[in-house]
């Protein structure tokens, strides 16, 4: 994923419409993987509050089964966490794609034009 944030010379359209793309299939798989790292903390989460019963049913001290209780709750924090940063994700894969729909409706025609020319495009400024 560090090469998505690698700048590149390529800001072309089609360049920018790969940037875009890359962007959004790495922040979706960020979001899966975050997806199953929930799911495996609420799961831990419900094993240990279920492990600090049964240790205080059976009469284990006191202490431990607090510190499992504890890590029972910090790990359902942490699975809430990891939902916001799931939520980010995706809202951010949903913004690459939307950027690059209006970048496509604003500029796309105009690549069209541009790349199916045979003849050499004027340089910039050159009908001022």
């Amino acid at each position: 994923m560090s090469d998505i944030a690698r700048p590149s010379g390529d800001n072309s359209y089609a360049g920018l419409q790969r940037k875009l793309k890359t962007f959004a299939v790495a922040l979706e798989t960020a979001s899966e993987a975050l997806g199953k790292i929930q799911k495996d903390m609420r799961d831990h989460a419900s094993l240990a509050t279920a492990t600090a019963t049964q240790l205080g049913e059976a009469g284990g001290d006191e202490r431990y089964v607090d510190l499992t209780d504890t890590v029972a709750t910090l790990l359902g924090e942490a699975a809430t966490q990891t939902q916001r940063t799931k939520s980010a994700a995706d809202t951010g894969a949903a913004a690459a794609r939307a950027a690059a729909d209006t970048h496509r409706a604003k500029y796309g025609a105009l690549d069209e034009i541009r790349t199916s020319r045979t003849t050499k495009t004027p340089k910039p400024g050159f009908f001022s």
